[in-house]
């Protein structure tokens, strides 16, 4: 019966990509009004308030949310809802400050939006961090992906990931933005269905874990340094994020990109308390000593069958609505930003390089945590302060050449964490990173008055 439902919601999707390929190019022989370029990359730019607040809680709540983050509420109760709370926390910011500029700029992804806020010469470094932050979350996604394909399917763990990954990048290089924002909605639906009919069982069956449960944001697992690494390493990235900003550039204009944006922050935090009671739930019924990231599955094959199954089709929408979204975000950078290509079908082969890339990384074995770590620790450091603070400036409003200091500095010391274990040298690199950027701020000041003066 799993394998069944399987492969036919991998027929579906597939589908989807290529009815969303073919009607792409119709419509861009038709008046002319979208190219297939913008189509493929921001969805022809229609999409509205709801579409995309879906779309970015769908994009967000993948493998890390849902396996990860279940897994952790099974170690460390309530405080692992700082996963995506912090998430929260981040788009929070995002949509307060830049959900507006983002869209009215019209640009096709953010190291193009970085172009035009902090000079030429930030694109090709921001561009190139990108696309190896989001490989290595791609590969985390892989690894989520093949641990609900074998359970589904019955599949050995490698023939598992190797199926996901082939699914994920079929039907994201067909039918682009357009595809994987329409695939979010239905996949939403049925990750919260799931999720919910799950919870209720375990209230209703079990409720003592829930009743033992502290109602805490804190805890000796989960101590104040872990919480705030969690805000500035996985809040920042929420901050400053390309799969999100493709988002708010499909939005029909900028009024429906602040409007969706709001309300995925709402979004974010149900799912995340929902998740959360779920991997709660499951202290006592899933057997100690088993690993954190296979809480979730080991639990659909304890519940009854039929809510087994609704439960692994959660999880597989989960990792899907996100791996795509991953694939998409690195592929379309690689042409738009790095290639400078106006070419859907090198943004396919992109794309296609990227999903092979980011299997072999996955069959490394690390753990999803830690690969969703290693890349943030890189990405955050480097990345998200110096855009940040240029996007709410203004355009050049950070000397591009701290701009960049700031980038690689920050992200240098990102990586020595990620290679180290060391969380010291992420706060460092932050600190380096704001202080850069701040000091290109402070003195491009005069030539920015300037400028406006003679504007």
């Amino acid at each position: 019966m799993g394998m069944t439902v399987f492969f036919l919601y991998g027929a579906l999707l597939l589908a989807l990509g290529i009815h969303d390929a073919i009607r792409a190019r119709a419509a861009a022989r038709g008046d002319g009004t979208i190219s297939v370029a913008d189509d493929y990359y921001v969805n022809g730019r229609r999409s509205g308030s709801a579409q995309v607040a879906l779309s970015i809680v769908a994009s967000c709540v993948g493998g890390s949310a849902t396996i990860g983050m279940a897994g952790l509420a099974w170690e460390v109760g309530l405080p692992a809802i700082w996963w995506l709370g912090s998430g929260a926390c981040g788009l929070a910011l995002l949509v307060r400050f830049m959900a507006r500029k983002i869209r009215e700029s019209g640009a096709r992804t953010m190291p193009e939006l970085v172009g035009i806020y902090l000079g030429s010469s930030a694109r090709p470094l921001v561009s190139g961090i990108i696309l190896l932050a989001w490989v290595a979350i791609l590969a985390a996604q892989f690894s989520a992906m093949a641990a609900i394909t074998a359970t589904l399917t019955g599949f050995s763990q490698e023939r598992a990931m190797l199926t996901g990954a082939v699914l994920i990048t079929g039907y994201a290089l067909l039918g682009g933005q357009a595809s994987v924002i329409r695939s979010d909605v239905a996949q939403y639906v049925l990750l919260a269905a799931g999720f919910v009919l799950t919870l209720a069982f375990l209230l209703v069956s079990r409720p003592e874990p829930f009743a033992a449960m502290k109602w805490e944001v804190l805890s000796p697992a989960f101590p104040p340094l872990t919480l705030l690494r969690y805000l500035l390493v996985l809040g920042g990235s929420y901050v400053v994020c390309p799969m999100l900003f493709g988002r708010l550039l499909s939005a029909r204009d900028s009024r429906a990109a602040a409007k969706g944006g709001g309300w995925a922050v709402a979004g974010l935090v149900l799912t995340a308390l929902v998740i959360v009671l779920v991997g709660v739930g499951c202290r006592g019924l899933v057997p100690e000593g088993s690993s954190a990231d296979q809480v979730l599955p080991a639990l659909c094959g304890l519940l009854p069958p039929w809510l087994g199954l609704a439960l692994m089709l959660a999880l597989l929408s989960a990792v899907l609505s996100s791996a795509d979204s991953c694939l998409l975000t690195a592929a379309t950078v690689c042409c738009n930003d790095l290639a400078r290509r106006d070419n859907v079908a090198f943004c396919r082969a992109a794309a296609l390089l990227i999903g092979v890339a980011g299997f072999f990384l996955a069959r490394e074995g690390q753990g999803v945590l830690a690969l969703l770590f290693m890349a943030n620790d890189v990405y955050v450091c480097g990345v998200v302060l110096p855009v940040f603070i240029g996007i709410v400036g203004g355009p050049r409003s950070v000397r591009p050449g701290l701009a960049c200091a700031a980038v690689l500095a920050g992200g240098g010391l990102g990586l020595c964490s990620a290679l180290t274990g060391n969380v010291g040298w992420a706060y460092g690199g932050l600190i380096v990173s704001l202080l850069l950027s701040l000091a290109g701020l402070a003195g491009n000041t005069p030539m920015r008055k300037t400028a406006a003066r003679g504007a």
